[in-house]
Order: C-alpha cells, then sequence, then structure tokens
C-alpha cells in the first residue's frame, strides 16, 4: 500500500513507516503527477486537495487530514469519485480551550471580567465547544452553548439561542466555517450581533476567521464602548488585515490549537484509520513519542481555600500557556520595519503558524503543590490535566 504524507505531520513516518510503503512531500509542494500510483494520501490543511491536485490520482482510495479543521477538502468532489476521507476532528480541542481559558485568566486579572461572577457564551458544541465546557465546569464558571444544528439532532443538553449569547460577559466562538445548508457561519457574527455588544464584554474567535464579518469589526471597534476582541483566526489568512492589530487586546496567528499533543493526537488518529483503511493492527501511542517536562511548582496564596482562586490558577496556569507570549511575538513580526517584510505579511503570517514554538498542554505536566494545598483545590488541579504532587 502506498502512502504519500506531508513532511509536517508530527512523527508521521515514525507511525506509518510499517503500515506501507510510505512516501514523504515537502509542505506545498504536491502536484498531480506525485499522485499517480499513491493509495492512501495524508496530509494537513497547507494541502489543498482539489479536482485538479487528483487528476491523475487513478489509485487513490482514502485521504486524511491530520487536523481537527476540512475546509481544505473538497469533500463533495471525494465522495463523487468513491474516495474515502476522514481528519482529526477533536484533536486540538483541549488546546483550543486551554487558550481561551489563557485569556479569560488574564482578563480576570486585569479586572476586564470577574469570572467569579461571569457567564460565557460557548458558540459552537462540538469537540471544542464541549472541552471549553468541561473546562469551565471544573472551574465553576458559568456558560451557556448556543449550537442549532446539534439542538436539531437532538442532543441532550440545554442550548441558547445566539441573541442570549449577546448578554454573556465571554463569548467564545468554535463553529466550522460552514458556507451554505440551513446553518450557514459565514459572517455569523455581523454587523447587529456587535452592535449589541459593549466594552464591558470580551469576544474570541478561535475557530474560522469568516464566521465574523471584519468590515463590521473594524467598524465596531473604532465606535466608543466597543467590546474587548481577542483574535486567532482571520478572513482570507495568511493575507490578513492587520488593521486590527490596532484594536484587539491579543491577536496571534491561527494557533490556538497547537500544542504538541493536539497536534501528535492528530498523527495518531490518522495513523488508526489508515490502520484500519490496511488491516494492520494500531501498536503505537501517543506515550512513545511526547517527551517528558520539567515539573512546575506553584506558591497558592490560598492554598488553604476550599476553593482554587482564580489569581492563584491565573499564576499556576501562565507557566502553561500565556497567551500574551504569542500575541507580543506576533505583533513584532507582523509590524516590523524592514520594507520589504512588510511588503509580505501574508509570508510572514504563515511562518508563524509553521514555525510556532513548543507549547504543550496541562496534561504534560506534574505539578508540585504546597503541602497543606486543601484537597478541592488539588481536584481541581486534576481535572484539569495536571499530574498533582504535594511538595
Amino acid at each position: 500500500m502506498k502512502i504519500l504524507l506531508e513532511d509536517t505531520i508530527p512523527f508521521g513516518r515514525d507511525y506509518l513507516d510499517d503500515v506501507g510503503d510510505v512516501t514523504t512531500y515537502a509542505w506545498q509542494s504536491l502536484k498531480p503527477e506525485d499522485l499517480q500510483h499513491t493509495n492512501i494520501l495524508a496530509l494537513r490543511s497547507t494541502t489543498k486537495v482539489t479536482p485538479e491536485l487528483l487528476a491523475n490520482a487513478k489509485h487513490l482510495n482514502f485521504v486524511t487530514t491530520a487536523t481537527a479543521g476540512t475546509n481544505h477538502l473538497d469533500k463533495d468532489y471525494l465522495s463523487n469519485a468513491n474516495i474515502s476521507f476522514n481528519s482529526a476532528a477533536g484533536c486540538n480541542a483541549v488546546a483550543v480551550a486551554e487558550y481561551v481559558l489563557s485569556v479569560m485568566l488574564h482578563a480576570h486579572v486585569a479586572s476586564k471580567v470577574d469570572l467569579n461572577t461571569a457567564t460565557v457564551g460557548i458558540v459552537g458544541a462540538g469537540n471544542v465547544g464541549s472541552a471549553l465546557s468541561r473546562i469551565l465546569s471544573v472551574l465553576n464558571i458559568k456558560h451557556l452553548l448556543c449550537d442549532p444544528p446539534l439542538e436539531e439532532a437532538g442532543d441532550a443538553r440545554h442550548f441558547s439561542s445566539l441573541d442570549e449569547i449577546a448578554n454573556c460577559d465571554v463569548i467564545s466562538l468554535h463553529v466550522p466555517y460552514v458556507k451554505a445548508g440551513a446553518h450557514p457561519t459565514g459572517h455569523l457574527i455581523a454587523q447587529n450581533f456587535l452592535a449589541a455588544l459593549s466594552s464591558k464584554q470580551i469576544l474570541i474567535n478561535a475557530c474560522r476567521g469568516e464566521v465574523i464579518d471584519e468590515s463590521a469589526l473594524l467598524a465596531r471597534l473604532k465606535q466608543d464602548n466597543a467590546p474587548t476582541v481577542v483574535l486567532d483566526v482571520f478572513d482570507n489568512e495568511p493575507n490578513i488585515d492587520t488593521r486590527l492589530f490596532d484594536y484587539a487586546w491579543f491577536v496571534t496567528p491561527h494557533i490556538a490549537g497547537h500544542s504538541v499533543e493536539g497536534k501528535v493526537r492528530g498523527t495518531q488518529m490518522i495513523y488508526e484509520q489508515i490502520c484500519e483503511v490496511v488491516g494492520a493492527k494500531a501498536t503505537k501511542s501517543l506515550d512513545d513519542f511526547l517527551e517528558s517536562t520539567s515539573p512546575i511548582s506553584a506558591e497558592l496564596n490560598f492554598a488553604h481555600s476550599e476553593k482554587l482562586v482564580f489569581e492563584d490558577l491565573a499564576k499556576v496556569f501562565h507557566k502553561v500557556y500565556d497567551i500574551s507570549i504569542d500575541d507580543q511575538h506576533t505583533r513584532r513580526a507582523m509590524t516590523q520595519s524592514d520594507s520589504e517584510a512588510l511588503h509580505n505579511k501574508s509570508a510572514i503570517f504563515a511562518s508563524l503558524r509553521k514555525q510556532y514554538r513548543v507549547r504543550r498542554e496541562c496534561s504534560a505536566y506534574r505539578l508540585m503543590l504546597p503541602r497543606d494545598t486543601s484537597k478541592n483545590i488539588q481536584n481541581t488541579f486534576s481535572a484539569l490535566g495536571f499530574n498533582v504532587q504535594l511538595g
């Protein structure tokens, strides 16, 4: 079985070398003639699967992407050509949820919101929205879910309308980009919704740039009483509108889901899919590839409290992931003075994603807590994924 593998897939060859005859290609270099003898194509979102690309793929029977998103796959064409396809849906859900938590903890410390009393509106209750909901439940943060397709499909959870979400203190977007059908998400957040928001609210977009009408957003942010906005995604990536940088609180280059665990989990998922296609047994796991990390020590101001105080959580969690670091790096790279670089901002944005720093999830860390830390606080950190030990 001939497997063609994008070289940006972490540990891709290590996972698949004993499953089939593996060849790799450099990202963004794939040509139609490269697919003449390929049976299985494994890729990331940097490869656009189009009818033109597959013109010579006469032996192709399975395509899979090691990413949660699938907008780079022409699914209609693949279905009509009887080529099965799959994805690593949910692989980066924890990473995106932790990205949002980093934002909210910064907002709490900066007195932009009080997480003790705030309500968070989650738009999109799929893998990512559900992961965020679990974290908020662990922290006893009130939140609402909005997902009309899941609600219509009979999901038993309680759902709220988009109008109700507009009243939340924090609004976090986690929907796919859907162009047509009963529930399109293009410009889901548009002029009327934005007009209803105030400076006391925070809007976070960590799903797809097309979900927000950026022209309307830019106009709203220039007005009085504008909401605080955090953007990880933009319309027309990588050729983004950097004017938004002047008005957004944090900006990052579509990396909310780019944890090491999220990426390798994506490889694990496509490895298992390919094993099933070829009839092989999947024998490898994430533990075979993830490196151990140094433990984190925490000095808590309220170690004896029955509830984890958000200021203490922020001190610990921002040692794991601090969005302000990525914001600073992004702004420096995208606004550098070199005229030639300024002319090529799209390449800079793309490279920021491609060369993103090593980032781990809570589950990667051993957390050393003071010996007198209350059991409830220990349990909260454990529920967030930490391996808790008392020091």
